[in-house]
């Protein structure tokens, strides 16, 4: 998948007068990165003569090709349902929906960010298991291209620190997959992922929290790190700090193959369809058997 970002945040403009009036344009410009790898960029393009004060700011994220799951997070809400995924639940609908998306192709792009063939610039760590880039949600980080890496540190901007570890092993979509084998990774990108930060950013390491998602926004396992002060995608019924998941696969070997997560999906996603229709079919069964 190919993906642009572009942003403009104008307070002032100008535009051209002609016979009758005039216009102009105001916007931003990206270059192509995978759908988590891409550098904000805020340029303005004017023409002189009359000035025109706040022209608006606007945000715009091109992916091509969107897969469904993209389309569906971009269209308006029709608002949310809580999900109880039992491990039955999880085997007969999401796993296989999952192993879709896998299949697919959908995913490519997170060959070439890992290999770093994309994203160099915001590349922070690079590890034999893993790599952690700045996340395309710090959309005010200093523009990686640009901004010699000295002034990353302490810079304003970290009070919305948003960074990303993906492991390079394949085979591991989700916390569901995770088992007593992979603690040693998880514990390696937690402690190498903090020291990273604090070493690029000068952010002590008890100001970070490191979580991640359940359901993930892509299935190629991967970790968060944001600031304390950031709480952008930490909310309950999605974020598990890692030092639990750690602490969960050293109880028990098949935790997170056994338990029931309970998870928020957008009504009318792909997820969420194929969910409901399952248990409206269950509830059919029940019925019929009685």
């Amino acid at each position: 998948a190919e993906y642009s970002y572009y942003a403009a945040r104008p307070t002032l403009g100008l535009c051209a007068l002609g016979n009758g009036g005039g216009g102009g344009s105001s916007s931003g410009g990206g270059g192509e990165k995978s759908p988590h790898a891409t550098a904000e960029e805020n340029n303005e393009s004017t023409n002189t003569n009359t000035a025109v004060s706040n022209f608006g700011s606007f945000d715009i994220e091109l992916i091509s090709p969107a897969s469904t799951y993209q389309i569906s997070r971009a269209m308006p809400s029709l608002g949310h349902v809580l999900i109880r995924e039992t491990p039955q639940l999880y085997n007969t609908v999401v796993k296989p929906y999952i192993q879709s998306i896998v299949d697919n192709g959908s995913l490519s792009w997170i060959k070439n960010v890992i290999e770093v063939k994309k994203e160099k610039e915001r590349l922070l760590l690079n590890h034999d298991d893993f790599v952690m880039n700045v996340d395309t949600k710090w959309r005010n980080h200093p523009p990686p291209l640009t901004t010699p890496r000295e002034e990353w540190y302490n810079h304003p901007s970290t009070v919305d620190l948003y960074c990303l570890g993906i492991v390079k092993q394949s085979g591991i979509t989700c916390i569901r997959d995770l088992r007593r084998e992979h603690i040693p990774l998880l514990i390696e990108m937690e402690k190498e992922g903090l020291a990273a930060i604090h070493t690029i950013y000068g952010i002590e390491m008890d100001q970070i929290r490191v979580f991640v998602h359940y359901q993930p926004q892509f299935y190629h396992f991967h970790v968060h790190f944001t600031r304390l002060e950031n709480e952008v995608g930490c909310a309950v019924e999605r974020g598990h700090l890692l030092s639990d998941v750690i602490q969960n696969l050293e109880f028990d070997e098949g935790y997170y193959c056994k338990r029931i997560i309970t998870y928020k999906l957008k009504k009318g996603s792909p997820l969420q369809n194929l969910v409901e229709t399952y248990s409206k079919d269950k509830e059919e069964a029940m019925v019929d058997a009685k």
